[in-house]
């Protein structure tokens, strides 16, 4: 089961941030092959474990999940370029960020944004 989940990272990571890029890697294949359903509903598992959501912030997050999952999927199936498609799950991310800090408390949201910006960084250091 370990293996599988570290096999599942590099997906989980592009589907968080929603920073797909149209490269002929096989996580991006994979994620453009998902749908946002299954794409939700990764996010909302790994956010309970990792923030420990109880009942209520469950229910919340993983309909936040699925609203934004559904707003990305024109995107990341669009033909448009990098840095386009880029800017646009950006914003998005950032919109997604801001409803989360009304789910969460502030110690949920602080380790949220935390390891948001740790995958940040290691998809920075395997882009080089």
């Amino acid at each position: 089961m370990l293996l599988k989940q570290k096999k599942q990272w590099p997906l989980f990571v592009m589907a968080f941030l929603c920073m797909t890029f149209t490269n002929v890697s096989a996580q991006a294949k994979k994620l453009k092959d998902s749908t946002p359903e299954q794409r939700a509903k990764m996010q909302t598992e790994w956010m309970t474990t990792k923030l420990a959501l109880n009942t209520s912030q469950i229910q919340q997050v993983s309909a936040l999940n699925l609203q934004y999952a559904q707003k990305n999927e024109p995107i990341i199936q669009s033909n448009e370029g990098k840095r386009s498609k880029f800017k646009k799950l950006k914003a998005l991310q950032k919109e997604k960020s801001n409803a989360l800090s009304q789910i969460l408390d502030a110690a949920q949201y602080k380790k949220y944004q935390e390891i948001k910006d740790q995958m940040i960084q290691t998809l920075k250091e395997k882009r080089k």
